[in-house]
């Protein structure tokens, strides 16, 4: 089963001071597409301890954003990490201490030619379990997936162009999938930590990170 994830009402910078190696935040923003990375960086800048605007972000390869190297380094020496994702009315974002995370975020009544995709671009298994689900069902399992794919694509770093179909999962209940299968490339399956949610109603989301477990901290600005 999916974890139950209570996005508690706290001030970030109060939650910044319980981040530990141990641990990873996640939190749920109300975002809107024309504010761009505003709400990172404000968000950031707390867990740093400075002004948003003093955040500089990078870009990897594949245009992840990024800290440069040093300026999230904590006391302990560990580099402040970061994912986000944005749809429709909200962000989530997940922040780590020393650890490489994907985060994704989806609404669940998009639109999307979903067995067509999923023949396309998946696993074969899982395209076949998509599309022997009715409508209603397919849509939401569809999206559950989608989520879990980028989520461990970005947290190993790579771009959709990775290839969808080198990773498979297993569907579980309803829109929760567990994964089963990972190219070489990305490790062992086993070294996968995959957390699957929903982060809002009518949303869905998932957490990914490859390494020891951790807890999750989920969190809300006050309003």
């Amino acid at each position: 089963m999916s974890p139950a994830l209570e996005f508690v009402e706290t001030e970030a910078e109060a939650a910044a001071t319980r981040l530990d190696d141990a641990s990873i935040h996640l939190w749920r923003l109300p975002y809107a597409s024309s504010q761009g990375r505003a709400p990172l960086l404000a968000l950031i800048g707390a867990y740093l301890g400075k002004p948003a605007s003093d955040v500089a972000l990078v870009q990897d390869t594949h245009g992840k954003p990024k800290l440069a190297e040093g300026d999230g380094a904590g006391t302990d020496g560990q580099q402040l990490e970061f994912n986000w994702s944005h749809s429709g009315n909200y962000a989530l974002v997940a922040l780590a201490r020393g650890l490489a995370l994907g985060v994704d975020i989806e609404l669940l009544d998009k639109d999307l030619r979903s067995i067509e995709i999923a023949r396309r671009f998946f696993d074969p298994v899982e395209a076949d379990v998509v599309a022997a689900l009715a409508p209603p069902a397919r849509k939401r399992a569809f999206i559950g997936l989608w989520c879990a794919k980028e989520a461990v694509l970005k947290a190993a770093g790579e771009g959709l162009s990775f290839g969808l179909a080198r990773l498979a999962f297993d569907r579980r209940t309803d829109t929760d999938w567990s994964l089963t299968r990972v190219d070489p490339a990305l490790g062992h399956k086993d070294d996968w930590r995959l957390a699957g949610f929903e982060p809002a109603p009518g949303y869905r989301g998932a957490l990914a990170w490859r390494g020891a477990r951790r807890r999750i901290a989920a969190f809300r600005p006050v309003a």
